[in-house]
């Protein structure tokens, strides 16, 4: 009896110490979750922090948060609420018709129920068409299209009853002060001719074949705005096939939703592609500022090899690029400016300007880019 009494503390001690022992011994965690971000530091220990309490929170915060089997756990919990009751625990997503998945944002803004920007989209284009005079760098604004807008069909009905709805608000706000003002724009909603298989069905972004097609949408516009000589290469569709295995973005809010089993997928075309060789002193350098429908082509090499040794500002706060070693961090502390004048000096160092947003992130664009606090 005593023995097995010793046995039993000792398995309870071992639970109870299993984040501590794991973080020792570099056991690593089993099926890590998508979108886990939470990694707090070891606890220090110290006579002071543990006679204020200081100490003992913190284990109990790295301790529920660095339990080995927590993403297991989570992955149960969140299969189980799933198959049996329809429910989900990633934020803002949204189950539509059909298993179709959304994020909120999307469908507000298709049905013009987003928030109202605080300022005018008048003044905002104004302000991005006076700084493109000012550096004499040409601007090109670029809409990327919406998931909610494009798979309308399968919006959950509750949202087609709200009061207040005019379609497509801020997009059409949007394209009428950029036409009014004449700033260079490309609207790829109007290019996929809501085209409903721009997304995926348990994806958030476009497709990864849209986003080849912006690629090169996107470069026939900047040719337009360059000097003589410079163009960007163009990323050449050698093949297509179609899969129903989700490559890339077309399944991740899916995978947000850290379930065990894979949801079945509707079946994506997909291309096989590679970049146009262009001599390097050919291709323009350019910044792009944009929210993550960027990344997209950003990860197919755009920066490096579609143009020369460029940046993009993601939501003008965190700087990337392949010259770029403190990736993420501001592009005041990466180019060292602290007002406009300054800024229009880092932009001489750019062929061009690019600006991208899907149209769920329309009402805070161009994301405060010139904009500084006195």
């Amino acid at each position: 009896m005593d023995r097995l009494k010793n046995i039993l503390i000792i398995a309870v001690l071992l639970l109870l110490n299993a984040p501590w022992l794991s973080e020792i011994l570099g056991f690593k965690e089993p099926h890590p979750l998508h979108g886990e971000s939470v990694n707090p530091a070891s606890p220090v220990i110290s006579l002071y922090r543990v006679w204020c309490g200081e100490f003992q929170s913190e284990v109990n915060d790295f301790s529920r948060l660095n339990f080995l089997l927590r993403s297991v756990a989570i992955r149960t919990r969140n299969e189980l609420d799933y198959s049996f009751f329809r429910e989900h625990h990633a934020r803002s997503v949204v189950e539509g018709l059909d298993g179709y998945l959304f994020e909120e944002n999307y469908i507000l803004a298709a049905l013009g129920l987003d928030s109202i920007p605080k300022d005018s989209v008048g003044n905002r284009v104004s302000r991005l068409l006076q700084l493109s005079q000012a550096s004499k760098t040409p601007f090109l604004v670029v809409i990327a299209p919406g998931k909610g807008n494009f798979c309308r069909e399968f919006v959950p009905r509750e949202y087609l009853k709200r009061e207040g709805q005019l379609a497509n608000r801020m997009l059409n706000m949007w394209t009428d002060e950029l036409v009014n003002q004449e700033l260079p724009f490309l609207n790829l909603t109007d290019f996929f001719s809501l085209d409903q298989q721009v997304f995926p069905k348990h994806g958030i972004h476009w497709s990864e074949w849209a986003q080849v097609e912006a690629i090169n949408q996107i470069s026939n516009a900047l040719s337009e705005l360059l000097p003589d000589g410079l163009r960007p290469a163009r990323l050449l569709i050698d093949s297509v096939y179609r899969s129903t295995s989700m490559k890339g973005t077309d399944d991740d809010i899916e995978k947000g939703l850290n379930l065990w089993r894979n949801l079945p997928d509707v079946e994506a075309k997909y291309y096989l592609t590679h970049w146009e060789e262009l001599p390097v002193v050919r291709r323009p350098r350019i910044l792009i500022v944009g929210d993550s429908y960027a990344w997209g082509p950003v990860n197919k090499g755009l920066l490096r090899d579609g143009y020369r040794d460029s940046e993009f500002w993601f939501y003008n706060k965190g700087v990337h690029g392949p010259l770029i070693d403190d990736k993420g961090a501001s592009p005041e502390t990466v180019h060292g400016f602290s007002n406009l004048s300054e800024l229009e000096q880092v932009l001489l160092d750019f062929d061009a300007v690019v600006f991208l947003s899907t149209d769920a992130n329309l009402p805070t664009f161009p994301f405060y880019f010139g904009e500084f606090v006195h």
